[in-house]
């Protein structure tokens, strides 16, 4: 199964073509919020986006993140409104969150294997306390220096990768 994992898009249209242009066979995508809203940049489009995403909609999986706002969420055809979401794959329990509610010291009483979060716009592949915990960074809006990055999920396998260069920069296997 082959997963992209990719978070705080802001409405950049351009950035999540280049997402889908680059891996276009995947069974499944989580989006870990902060879909449309964002600022004025190149390749903000939120309703082109909206539609781009709807397009794929029986294969997202989706957690709202804090800047999914109602006007916006109404453009998407796909459920949005989960603060998290907990499910199996390769016999592991995926927790995926967006990060400004539940986050990596706050987590819902819930088991996991796998903490997956957006919100800080750093990407993360690491394990802490026989827990792998991941964060795609953001492909619009990178922080403290990373560049515009997703995580591709296949083979028990996370890969970041830079959205720009279309390079994996780091792997962890679980």
């Amino acid at each position: 199964m082959k997963i992209l994992i990719v978070s705080d898009i802001h409405g950049n249209f351009d950035n999540m073509k280049k997402v889908l242009k680059d891996n276009p066979n995947f069974d499944c995508m989580f989006l870990v919020g902060d879909l449309l809203a964002g600022p004025e940049i190149e390749g903000y489009n939120p309703k082109k986006l909206a539609n781009l995403l709807n397009g794929y909609k029986d294969k997202i999986i989706a957690v709202r993140g804090n800047c999914d706002y109602e006007y916006d969420i109404k453009l998407l055809n796909f459920d949005i409104n989960k603060l998290y979401i907990n499910m199996t794959i390769d016999k592991k329990i995926f927790l995926m969150t967006h990060g400004h509610y539940y986050y990596r010291d706050h987590l819902p009483e819930i088991p996991y294997d796998i903490l997956i979060s957006g919100h800080t716009h750093v990407p993360i592949l690491e394990r802490d306390r026989g827990k792998v915990i991941i964060n795609p960074g953001s492909i619009t809006l990178p922080r403290r220096g990373s560049t515009k990055s997703y995580i591709v999920y296949e083979d028990h396998i996370f890969s970041l990768k830079d959205l720009d260069e279309n390079k994996v920069m780091e792997r962890i296997y679980i």
